[in-house]
């Protein structure tokens, strides 16, 4: 049961950070609704997925889980830092180059999720 709680986490994650890359790619950027949505993404990571200890899981998988959560937890960071920075930008280039890090960053977020969710089991 843990671990589909798990499973599901992982989805509610994924389904903001898909949310998140359609609004820092639109043409008309809303950095209020990209904060928010952001915000919330972290939310979920903190609240769903790092309050449960890996050790209460039964999978084989932990030492992956360990390193993937690490690297969502360090990019969610960096991320935040990114999005800091492009809302304060005002010159065209940038811009871009902060758009450019903020994409980056959404996207490896994003494989991360779909790794973990690809390599647990459903049950």
């Amino acid at each position: 049961m843990l671990l589909k709680f798990y499973h599901q986490s992982y989805e509610e994650l994924l389904v903001k950070l898909l949310e998140l890359q359609k609004l820092v790619i639109a043409e008309d950027r809303d950095m209020i609704a990209i904060t928010t949505i952001y915000e919330q993404t972290q939310t979920i990571f903190q609240d769903q997925i790092l309050s449960i200890s890996l050790d209460e899981l039964d999978c084989s998988a932990i030492s992956l889980l360990r390193s993937a959560q690490t690297e969502i937890y360090k990019n969610l960071r960096l991320l935040g830092t990114e999005l800091l920075f492009l809302g304060s930008s005002r010159q065209g280039e940038t811009t871009k180059k902060r758009l450019e890090k903020v994409q980056g960053k959404v996207e490896e977020l994003i494989e991360y999720c779909r790794a973990i969710i690809n390599h647990l089991p459903q049950d």
